[in-house]
């Protein structure tokens, strides 16, 4: 059985403790939780408020770090890392690490690295090695998305990653609503190019099959004639990724709209208002759920894959402030993962008779 994990915010909103959060993914049967940057920020908020434990946090800004942490933050981390053990959880990584990479202004692109070098200072104390870098969507006024740029960014982060015992690991992800980059083969190309052992691709099947195959727009929901041929081109090419380059699996589907989702003004990406507010769990057909989400875990498989299932998931029920939104979604999660996952074994021992 593989590990199975779940970002922390698919358990709702950083409005509820992480405390209850991890309860919940305890409960449920999840091995892991990935740290969402607001759950850490309302976490660091209330420790250094001295309000743990709490029934409830108070929203807070993600704090900007210049170099390396402060020993409240750091106290914070060790603090938080406990209560993950405390629950037979592990942290499995940091997550997302937002708009770090093509900063034109060189003033930006220092500030960039120096708060990427506060959170690699904390990943020790909270028993990670793992740190997500999501492709930038920062103005492309501000941006460049020339490759060499990219690689020096990411190449930069890995190497101070390395100089930590046991080494951190970052890996990579394009965001379908990214500014210069949106699918795994853009950011797999800076991977590549970088060529460190510590940085590989964090693949994620909402960004993907969003971005290549549907179009919560559309009558139908796809991006037009010829998309189930050309997902499976580009499946079939990422099967071919070496397993080792591949550092973490997020899982989603989404939500079909029938028309009731309207396009957002052209000042806002195009998919985000899908991908913020009506993400489900694997298969929760019953909700809508029409993803080709098994196509893409299959290719993950073939590559030889052997790491952590994780669950990413926005949706508005998230903002729920119910004590109960946690423990539904926990288990709401697992079961859709854990189905998911049954049923391409079934599909592995029936190739095999």
């Amino acid at each position: 059985m593989p590990e199975l994990g779940i970002a922390s915010l698919s358990l709702g909103s950083s409005a509820h403790p992480m405390e209850r959060k991890m309860a919940a993914a305890a409960h449920a049967g999840f091995d892991s939780i990935e740290l969402f940057d607001e759950d850490w920020a309302a976490w660091l908020a209330s420790y250094a408020s001295g309000l743990l434990p709490s029934s409830q946090h108070q929203a807070a800004p993600p704090p900007q770090y210049d170099g390396c942490a402060d020993a409240t933050s750091i106290a914070a981390a060790a603090a938080l890392g406990a209560l993950a053990t405390a629950h037979g959880l592990r942290i499995s990584c940091w997550q997302p690490l937002r708009q770090f990479e093509g900063w034109v202004e060189p003033a930006k692109r220092a500030a960039a690295r120096q708060h990427a070098a506060g959170i690699l200072s904390l990943l020790p104390h909270l028993g990670t090695d793992l740190l997500l870098v999501c492709s930038t969507s920062a103005p492309a006024s501000e941006t460049t998305g020339d490759l060499r740029a990219a690689v020096e960014d990411l190449a930069w982060l890995a190497d101070a990653a390395a100089a930590y015992n046991p080494p951190i690991r970052i890996m990579y992800e394009g965001l379908s609503f990214g500014t210069h980059r949106r699918s795994w083969r853009d950011v797999w190309a800076v991977v590549r190019a970088a060529d460190r052992r510590n940085l590989g691709l964090c693949l994620d099947s909402f960004n993907m099959l969003a971005l290549e195959w549907a179009d919560p727009y559309a009558a139908d929901g796809r991006a037009g004639a010829g998309v189930d041929a050309a997902l499976e081109g580009s499946l079939d090419a990422l099967a071919a990724v070496p397993a080792s380059k591949i550092f973490f699996v997020q899982v989603a589907d989404a939500q079909f709209m029938d028309g009731s989702l309207a396009p957002p003004p052209e000042s806002v990406p195009r998919l985000l208002p899908w991908s913020r507010g009506h993400r489900l769990f694997p298969l929760e057909e019953s909700r809508g759920a029409y993803l080709p989400v098994l196509r893409f875990c299959e290719a993950v498989r073939r590559t030889g894959y052997a790491g952590p299932w994780s669950l990413e998931v926005f949706n508005k029920s998230l903002a729920s402030p119910r004590p109960e939104t946690c423990c539904e979604h926990a288990e709401r999660g697992y079961a859709g993962l854990g189905r998911a996952l049954a049923i391409l074994d079934q599909g592995k021992r029936a190739a095999l008779l």
